[in-house]
């Protein structure tokens, strides 16, 4: 039988092919942490969070886990864990980049050239793309928040040391395993199912910046 003759048939019995959703895999102390931090912000108002500037690092693949995965469903089926790809932090290589955005718009995206970033790779980061974005929206710490996750590098107490001494206010608590939560996470799937789409699949890194 052709693949197409095999499509044929699932169409005919009302079966047809659905992109995976993704989701990160949360333990009972992440969902427990999330709901806590839910709670202690249900009362901060739209204002509160335009203050805040989200940012994020994300990887892309030249080839492979960045692809569309997809799986089989009738209409009328209910959600089962088989049509959910479960997604852990840090997987594939490629194209690494950072990338902030306000409430006022996207900030300046940085691409970190090795791969890899450390704490001082990171402060480095702050101190250009992040002070550049600030600056080009006229924001300052007296009106703003800084959102990071809890990545090590992000977390480390001469990172730590660095934005207390450049004056950064910053959420200290931010819930683990929640992208959900950051709209830089949105940004980052819209620029990549557009990648998807090209005909012809990026063959190196310097191909994949140029796609872009």
């Amino acid at each position: 039988m052709s693949y197409q003759s095999a499509i044929n048939v699932l169409h005919s019995v009302e079966i047809y092919a659905e992109i995976k959703k993704k989701k990160p895999l949360l333990t009972e102390k992440h969902k427990k942490a999330r709901l806590a931090w839910a709670k202690k912000h249900q009362y901060w108002t739209v204002h509160d969070w335009r203050r805040v500037i989200f940012s994020d690092e994300t990887k892309i693949n030249i080839w492979g886990s960045d692809g569309c995965k997809y799986y089989w469903k009738r209409k009328c089926d209910h959600l089962q864990p088989h049509y959910i790809d479960v997604t852990v932090k840090h997987g594939g290589g490629g194209l690494m980049l950072w990338a902030c955005i306000t409430s006022e718009g996207p900030g300046y995206t940085c691409q970190i050239y090795d791969g890899t970033m450390n704490s001082e790779v990171y402060q480095k980061i702050l101190g250009t793309s992040l002070k550049d974005t600030m600056e080009y929206y006229d924001l300052n710490w007296e009106t703003s928040v800084f959102q990071h996750d809890n990545d090590p590098k992000h977390r480390s107490k001469f990172t730590t040391q660095w934005m207390k001494d450049s004056g950064m206010i910053y959420i200290d608590d931010w819930s683990s395993q929640s992208p959900d939560f950051n709209p830089v996470e949105h940004i980052w799937h819209h620029l990549k199912l557009k990648l998807s789409m090209y005909d012809n699949r990026a063959t190196s890194v310097r191909y994949l910046v140029l796609m872009m």
